[in-house]
């Protein structure tokens, strides 16, 4: 909103808006009306938004009960309490689990057994890792992305 120069409808169709709002300095408020006598268009589109905001701005919500209130809250705590719950609880098992890899780790490597045997007891430590990760990556995915999670019964 410079003030200078014509009106332009490509750059500055945002002060159209402005102008039904009445929120335009002098300046933009006589380069709008001057480019309005001379754009039947601009007219229009002036006239569907003073229309638009006829509407709009008899819109009110409804005001929630207040017993709506008290659940809101009541699940925000609910929720907070179990994600904290959960990431506490997730990050002690990592900790015990990475500490239980390791102690495994070192007492295979430790044993007399044939390495043929060591590396199968990697691999099949590894396979189940990755089929454990993949299932609940999965289910992560799909809860995160299915429609129904709204839907009660």
């Amino acid at each position: 909103m410079n003030g200078k120069g014509p009106f332009d409808p490509r750059k500055e169709a945002h002060l159209l808006s402005g102008f039904v709002d009445g929120e335009l300095d002098a300046a933009d408020e006589a380069r709008v009306r001057a480019h309005l006598e001379n754009d039947a268009a601009a007219r229009r589109q002036v006239e569907e938004l003073r229309r638009l905001k006829n509407v709009t701005g008899h819109l009110r919500l409804k005001a929630a009960p207040p017993e709506e209130w008290e659940g809101f809250w009541d699940g925000v705590y609910n929720r907070a309490e179990r994600s904290l719950g959960w990431l506490l609880f997730v990050i002690g098992a990592a900790i015990i689990g990475a500490w239980v890899v390791l102690q495994v780790v070192i007492a295979v490597l430790a044993a007399a057994l044939p390495l043929i045997i060591k590396a199968a007891l990697f691999v099949l430590a590894g396979g189940l890792a990755l089929m454990l990760f993949s299932a609940a990556r999965e289910r992560w995915y799909t809860r995160r992305k299915t429609r129904y999670k709204d839907v009660k019964r």
